[in-house]
């Protein structure tokens, strides 16, 4: 018996060595693919978290930008109503001065002037923020990817340190001081030109109001593009020169402008990578990107305020119980104390529908999940 165990093994040598070679093979790959398919699982689920983590981190920045735009309003309707004080002209025309017709025109221009002047900077505000906080959002979640070790960090250096996160985001406070001034003055002027040739007592319907208040905003884009054209073919312009409409009231030219005791920033090192992040940020507000939000966030707030103006504009027809908008016509001492108040709208500390409208422009929340994006990817 054991002789015929013996010569059947004998027999079938090659089969048993072949079989145990594609067996032990088999358990190897098996082996293998089971450490692959773990790695695989681990390299997955670190990846979900660290998606996750981003993801928080980019909803608590936008979450950030809300806030800031909101804390931020009040001091810009307090500059407004402090640059372009029509409540001073109103209370001498209670008065009945000798100069009363000198006073409605200037309160026709600065009232007009008021409510154009707090769309674009409000616009403004809300697309420079976005930018700003995402790009330092950006930065920030890199720099908390950087873990500490003994003797430094683990082979990488943070992008921003916290003094300079500080000025930085100091930076918002030129848009609501030399740069809202600016963009004061020019507003204005433009206005006044519009404005001179339409007496108090000229009637206009909603849509040629429309068509007025479109009028003023196509004279100060057409004067902001000029003017940048003119920039661009200027030598010898700072590295912070814009060749882009409006940027030169986000970001300032000189430097200098960037400490609010009128000193240089930053020098050095330090100064240098400052200079590399305002540049950055330059970068985007130039982008085409950039100006389709911002444009679009124009386009929704002049629709906004016309809307809110609308409603005096409508007449209640005889025994029917709604409302319309008729070509009725409103002289425009009339028009002028209700394009006066918008700013009141606009800004209201409660229930404000007008910023509401402004986070829900097109485009808007996308782009600024690319900036993020964009400064959150590490670069080898």
């Amino acid at each position: 018996m054991w002789e015929s165990i013996k010569g059947f093994f004998r027999r079938h040598k090659r089969k048993f060595v072949v079989g145990g070679i594609v067996i032990t093979g088999i358990y190897i790959v098996s082996r293998y693919a089971r450490w692959r398919l773990d790695e695989w699982r681990a390299n997955q689920e670190l990846e979900y978290i660290a998606q996750a983590r981003k993801q928080h981190h980019f909803e608590s920045n936008q979450r950030t930008c809300s806030v800031t735009l909101y804390s931020l309003i009040p001091s810009l309707r307090d500059s407004l109503l402090d640059k372009l004080n029509t409540e001073e002209i109103t209370a001498k025309l209670r008065e009945k001065p000798a100069n009363k017709l000198e006073l409605w025109e200037s309160l026709k221009t600065l009232s007009f002037a008021r409510t154009v002047t707090a769309v674009y900077s409000s616009c403004m505000l809300f697309v420079f923020l976005r930018v700003q906080l995402n790009v330092i959002g950006g930065y920030m979640y890199l720099d908390s990817l950087v873990t500490p070790v003994e003797g430094g960090s683990n082979g990488k250096r943070k992008h921003v340190a916290e003094g300079m996160q500080k000025k930085y985001l100091a930076l918002v406070k030129y848009l609501l001081s030399e740069g809202l001034d600016k963009m004061t003055d020019t507003i204005k002027r433009s206005t006044e030109d519009i404005l001179s040739d339409i007496s108090l007592k000229d009637k206009l319907t909603h849509a040629e109001l429309q068509r007025l208040i479109n009028h003023i905003r196509q004279t100060f884009e057409f004067s902001q593009q000029t003017s940048s054209s003119m920039r661009s073919s200027q030598t010898g312009s700072t590295p912070l020169s814009s060749t882009r409409p409006f940027c030169q009231f986000m970001v300032p030219e000189d430097m200098a402008a960037l400490d609010g005791r009128g000193e240089t920033a930053v020098g050095g090192v330090e100064g240098e990578e400052f200079m590399r992040l305002v540049e950055e940020t330059l970068d985007v507000l130039e982008s085409e990107d950039c100006s389709a939000v911002l444009q679009g966030c124009l386009d929704v707030a002049f629709a906004h305020i016309l809307g809110n103006i609308a409603p005096f504009f409508q007449a209640e027809e005889l025994g029917m119980s709604f409302k319309y908008l008729l070509a009725v016509s409103l002289p425009l001492a009339k028009i002028i104390p209700i394009v006066n108040g918008q700013i009141y709208h606009m800004f209201s500390d409660s229930d404000n529908s007008y910023l509401q409208d402004l986070f829900k422009v097109r485009f808007a929340g996308e782009f600024a999940a690319n900036v993020y994006e964009a400064f959150s990817t590490e670069v080898d």
